[in-house]
């Protein structure tokens, strides 16, 4: 069976991305923070490699199966799969793994940036074999997800602001 829901929102991220991508781009704060989003995000995903976090996670995805089950996927919205599109991921089209989120590829997550419970989780197993490296690691994964959320913000704005210049250019075009 294939997600609707994810499936729609892909849809609108790509709309969002065809119609105002280039604009955002050229929005000085949105590039910068997209530059600064990609770091936090190696620093993340650098540190977890460090601590065993990424083995402990593969180690456990092919004797239990994943974290990554089928509903976290509804945890994202068409901004944040957007902001994929702005770091030049391209968005999956069809599940990879039956019981797993849509996002989830054969080499874990197919997107860069992800949602606050993809960044911020850690299960037993891991808190037990990183110990006192959580605290680390939560503080490097805070900096990603304060830029993501401060990125979303500023997306989100810039998009209403160009869609109410949309508006008011179609407006002049009837009055004359």
């Amino acid at each position: 069976m294939i997600a609707v829901d994810v499936l729609k929102r892909i849809e609108r991220a790509e709309e969002l991305y065809k119609k105002y991508g280039y604009k955002l781009l050229q929005d000085d704060e949105i590039r910068i923070l997209l530059d600064k989003l990609n770091y936090a995000i190696e620093r993340t995903w650098e540190y977890m490699r460090k601590v065993g976090v990424t083995e402990i996670c593969r180690r456990c995805a092919m004797e239990t199966g994943s974290c990554c089950k089928r509903w976290v996927e509804d945890e994202y919205d068409e901004y944040l799969l957007l902001i994929n599109l702005l770091l030049g991921v391209e968005l999956p089209k069809e599940r990879y793994k039956e019981d797993g989120c849509f996002f989830v590829g054969p080499n874990g997550c197919r997107l860069r940036a992800r949602e606050v419970i993809c960044v911020s989780f850690l299960c037993d197993k891991i808190i037990n074999e990183i110990g006192k490296k959580e605290v680390e690691l939560q503080t490097i994964a805070g900096e990603e997800l304060e830029t993501l959320f401060i990125l979303k913000d500023r997306i989100k704005s810039k998009i209403e602001e160009l869609r109410s210049s949309d508006y008011k250019s179609k407006l002049g075009c009837r009055i004359s």
